[in-house]
């Protein structure tokens, strides 16, 4: 199952990289989308909302455009978390509510990531 997960975030991982292309435009059939059929796959077996995956069906939402469903999904793992936050967790969040286009919102995460994650230990 790690390596499924592991396959399947590459691959989504890549894939971000490249859409750069229009997304209204209808993808060609040809070539199945290899990022799917691993989450197909994937989701059989595990609980794609736990924290160990929950970044794969971000991602997922993400690349369908669903960006309100992968924000939910994404709130929701941050807070599920048992483990102390994640700055990535966070950076993928202002990226979504830049994508999204609610930027006081994504400015007024981005003012309280310094507080979350600060550069240093404060000096007493």
């Amino acid at each position: 199952m790690k390596q499924l997960g592991r396959e399947a975030l590459s691959l989504a991982s890549s894939k971000d990289l490249e859409i750069t292309r229009d997304q209204s435009q209808p993808e060609s059939g040809v070539q199945p989308d290899l990022f799917e059929e691993k989450f197909k796959e994937l989701k059989k077996w595990v609980d794609l909302k736990s924290s160990k995956y929950g970044t794969l069906l971000v991602l997922r939402e993400r690349r369908s455009r669903r960006l309100g469903t992968a924000l939910t999904a994404l709130n929701d793992i941050i807070q599920d978390d048992g483990e102390p936050p994640k700055k990535k967790l966070y950076e993928l969040k202002l990226s979504l509510l830049d994508e999204i286009g609610w930027t006081h919102l994504a400015t007024y995460d981005r003012q309280w990531m310094h507080v979350r994650f600060p550069a240093g230990l404060p000096l007493f």
